[in-house]
C-alpha cells in the first residue's frame, strides 16, 4: 500500500515538474528585450558636499519618456560585393531596408558592412571597379532589359495608306510603352514588313546586351469600325476545357 502510494506521488511531481518546465519556456518566449526611457517629475535638491541627496515620495515620481523598440529603426548603408537585381551593382554603396540586409545581402555574401575598413579596402580597387561598370550593365539597364523580354508590343500601322515598318515606328511605339530607346539601339529583321501580324525585332542596351522583343502589327483605319482587335499571343491566350469539348459533340 504504501509502496503504491509513493509511486503516484512521484508521478504527480514528475508531472508538476513538466507543467512549471512548458509554463517556463512559455513564459520565456513571451519575454521581449525593450528599453523605455523615464525621467522624475520633481528631481531632488541639490546635497551637500559628501552626501547623498534625500529622495522623498514625490522624487520617485516618474515620467514615461519614450519606447526605443517602438521607434522605427533607420536603413543600413552596406556595399555590395556583387551585382543585385535592383540594388546595385559591385562596389556600390547602398542603403537598404535592415531586413533585406540582415536575411538575404549578408548571409549570402551579396554586401557587406558599410565599416571605414570596408570602405577602404574598395578603395583600393576603385580603378578596376570603374572598368568593371563600364563593361557591365547598371542596375536600371537589367531591370529595362528582363522588362523588355517580357513586352508583346502593339504596332498601330495606317490601314489607308501603303507603308513599310522602319525603326522610328517601333520606336514611337516603344515610347507610347514608357519605354524610350534610340533609333542606333533597334534592329529590324531583314526582310521588309509591309503587312500586320507579328513580328520579333532586337533592342540593344548600352552597346553590351542585346534582347529580342515579340511585337503585333495592327492596321489603323479612320473609320474605327475597320479597325483590328488585337489578338492575345499564343501564351495568354485562354485555354478550353475537354468536358466542353465533350458536352458540344454529344449536343452535335
Amino acid at each position: 500500500m504504501l509502496k503504491t502510494i509513493l509511486q503516484t506521488a512521484s508521478q504527480c511531481s514528475k508531472g508538476l515538474l513538466s507543467v512549471k518546465k512548458t509554463s517556463a519556456s512559455l513564459y520565456n518566449l513571451d519575454l521581449i528585450r525593450t528599453t523605455v526611457i523615464v525621467e522624475r517629475m520633481y528631481p531632488p535638491k541639490l546635497a551637500k558636499i559628501g552626501k547623498k541627496p534625500s529622495l522623498q515620495a514625490r522624487n520617485k515620481v516618474l515620467k514615461f519618456v519614450c519606447r526605443v523598440h517602438d521607434e522605427k529603426t533607420a536603413d543600413i548603408s552596406c556595399i555590395l560585393t556583387d551585382f543585385v537585381e535592383g540594388v546595385g551593382i559591385r562596389g556600390d554603396l547602398v542603403t537598404v531596408k535592415r531586413r533585406l540586409f540582415r536575411n538575404k545581402l549578408y548571409p549570402a555574401g551579396l554586401a557587406v558592412y558599410a565599416s571605414p575598413e570596408n570602405i577602404e579596402r574598395f578603395k583600393k580597387d576603385e580603378n578596376d571597379l570603374r572598368n568593371q561598370k563600364e563593361s557591365r550593365l547598371g542596375v536600371f539597364a537589367e531591370m529595362t532589359l528582363k522588362q523588355l523580354s517580357g513586352m508583346y508590343l502593339r504596332i498601330p500601322m495606317s490601314g489607308d495608306n501603303p507603308w513599310i515598318l522602319n525603326k522610328t515606328h517601333i520606336r514611337v511605339a516603344l515610347r507610347k510603352a514608357s519605354v524610350e530607346v534610340k533609333d542606333e539601339c533597334i534592329t529590324l529583321p531583314t526582310q521588309a514588313i509591309t503587312e500586320p501580324g507579328e513580328i520579333t525585332f532586337q533592342v540593344t542596351i548600352n552597346g553590351l546586351k542585346s534582347v529580342l522583343v515579340r511585337g503585333m502589327v495592327l492596321l489603323h483605319h479612320k473609320d474605327p469600325k475597320l479597325n483590328q482587335i488585337l489578338d492575345l499571343p499564343p501564351t495568354f491566350q485562354p485555354t478550353v476545357r475537354i468536358w466542353k469539348k465533350k458536352v458540344a459533340e454529344t449536343v452535335s
